[in-house]
């Protein structure tokens, strides 16, 4: 199979899946290395594909989806309490797209999250332990921003009410 061929397979791989993939299982599903999965995703991404890395696996965006709201929330808190605030998020029916700091010297920072699921925020916090990394609100004192999506703007309104509630909302 060619690089070319490969990529084609990617991408029809991508579409058809209901969850996201790894870059892992495509490795080893295409007999190739991870790494070269990631260059064969920069170069689809480069031709024009809108494909998303999340901490899931790479995803491609459903057309057909229907058309939900989104919000952002900025919010402010230590650490400690991430792990509550993400399952609040979703547990009311949010799907947390994203996180966004702004950095003082280097400006925004966004990262993909794409979470939905209790056992997405699982997931998520078991690998920034095994990785000992640290969340990006680290770098602004806790501030931090999340695009979260819901079916309605009360859904959303919900969410905002619960995590006033909670202190966890930047006044």
């Amino acid at each position: 199979m060619t690089s070319d061929e490969r990529r084609e397979k990617i991408v029809a791989a991508i579409e058809r899946s209901n969850s996201p993939l790894t870059g892992a299982y495509l490795a080893k599903l295409y007999h190739v290395s991870r790494q070269i999965i990631v260059q064969d995703i920069a170069i689809l991404r480069a031709a024009g594909h809108d494909i998303i890395a999340t901490p899931q696996g790479y995803l491609m965006p459903r057309i057909s989806q229907p058309q939900r709201v989104t919000r952002v929330f900025a919010v402010k808190h230590g650490t400690d309490v991430i792990k509550d605030e993400l399952e609040t998020i979703v547990d009311y029916g949010g799907k947390i797209l994203d996180v966004i700091i702004e950095h003082p010297v280097y400006g925004e920072f966004k990262a993909s999250l794409m979470m939905s699921t209790r056992h997405d925020v699982e997931a998520y916090l078991d690998t920034m332990q095994k990785e000992e990394a640290e969340p990006l609100s680290a770098l602004t004192e806790g501030v931090h921003l999340h695009t979260v999506e819901a079916d309605s703007i009360a859904v959303l309104n919900q969410i905002e009410k619960v995590l006033d509630q909670k202190g966890y909302l930047l006044n």
